[in-house]
């Protein structure tokens, strides 16, 4: 049953490749060290639909109804968060990062409104990112 999904979802995203999809699952934030933080939606059949978007351009949901369009070969791009029954902050679960130097460059958005401009900083590794909430530079240290 689910590789016949998988397949009806790949034919029908061939067949219609400009046009929008509707899926039905969790967006959730995808956190690996050596990448960048992407979301990702794990339908409600279990099968694993792996966005371009970054972790921050929208909040997490449980439940949901998203629009999707395919950007390359088993690639998709978010459009829209149709319907969401729970919205989550998955940064807020993460009680610890792993102690691994694997340098990276952020910005973080000030939560001053009056300081203006947002501020660039090194973190040591993707999921010190993440929990800050800034949006990804580079990889390395900033200049």
């Amino acid at each position: 049953m689910k590789t016949l999904s998988i397949a009806l979802l790949l034919i029908i995203s061939n067949a219609f490749a400009s046009q929008s999809l509707i899926v039905k699952g969790d967006l959730l934030d995808r956190v690996q060290m050596s990448s960048r933080i992407n979301k990702m939606i794990i339908t409600s059949d279990s099968h694993e639909v792996e966005l371009v978007n970054e972790f921050n351009e929208a909040p997490s949901c449980e439940n949901g109804e998203y629009e999707i369009t395919e950007v390359a070969e088993g690639r998709y791009s978010l459009k829209n968060i149709i319907q969401c029954d729970s919205v989550i902050d998955e940064s807020r679960q993460v009680r610890m990062c792993p102690e691994l130097f694997m340098p990276v460059c952020g910005e973080v958005a000030s939560d001053d409104f009056s300081k203006g401009l947002p501020e660039i900083h090194n973190f040591s590794n993707m999921c010190d990112l993440y929990i800050a909430k800034a949006t990804f530079i580079k990889f390395g240290r900033c200049d």
